[in-house]
């Protein structure tokens, strides 16, 4: 099973930020770019790959134990940006304006407890994104992402969901495998 674990965004919140995506989207060159679907949208706090269902078990005990060490909190979705720079931009994305340092104590959080699941170190430094888009072949998106209006909309998060995702032609589905709620 390919799994990940992630805050997903309510609805509401999915939609705002699949109206910047629909209008990045609408702009030349936006058909270069594989788009999220809005349902999709999310934070991938530990991409975990391959596993098997000792993997899934290990997975979700260390999200329910970093997840109790976690208070619920509040994030502003605001920003439009790209990695590695909106020059040569590989992933879209919508970033936080406010809650930006609590996701990354939750993932911080998260990484520790899949290190003591016998989990390896994660690759890189977490860096709280909303994934809009991935383009096919690096672009300068420098103007687009500047005239384009940003997602602005507040939300809480209040639990880490592990995912199992499936790669199909259509886009990738995802399909809630276990939840760990913060603070509980």
């Amino acid at each position: 099973m390919r799994l990940f674990l992630a805050v997903f965004p309510p609805p509401e919140a999915q939609a705002v930020a699949a109206r910047a995506s629909d209008s990045l989207r609408a702009t030349r060159g936006g058909n270069s770019v594989s788009w999220v679907k809005r349902d999709n949208l999310h934070f991938t706090l530990r991409f975990l790959a391959e596993q098997d269902e000792a993997g899934m078990a290990a997975a979700l005990s260390a999200a329910r134990e970093a997840a109790k060490s976690q208070a619920t909190f509040e994030v502003a979705l605001s920003g439009l940006g790209a990695f590695p720079v909106p020059k040569r931009a590989r992933v879209l994305w919508a970033g936080l304006e406010a809650g930006a340092d609590a996701m990354r104590k939750l993932a911080i959080a998260l990484d520790k407890s899949l290190a003591k699941h016998g989990f390896p170190a994660a690759d890189h430094d977490f860096e709280p994104h909303l994934t809009l888009g991935r383009v096919r072949t690096p672009a300068d998106w420098t103007e687009r992402l500047v005239k384009t209006e940003s997602p602005e909309v507040r939300f809480k998060v209040g639990k880490i969901v592990l995912v199992q995702s499936a790669l199909a032609p259509g886009g990738s589905r995802y399909d809630v495998v276990g939840e760990a709620l913060l603070g509980k």
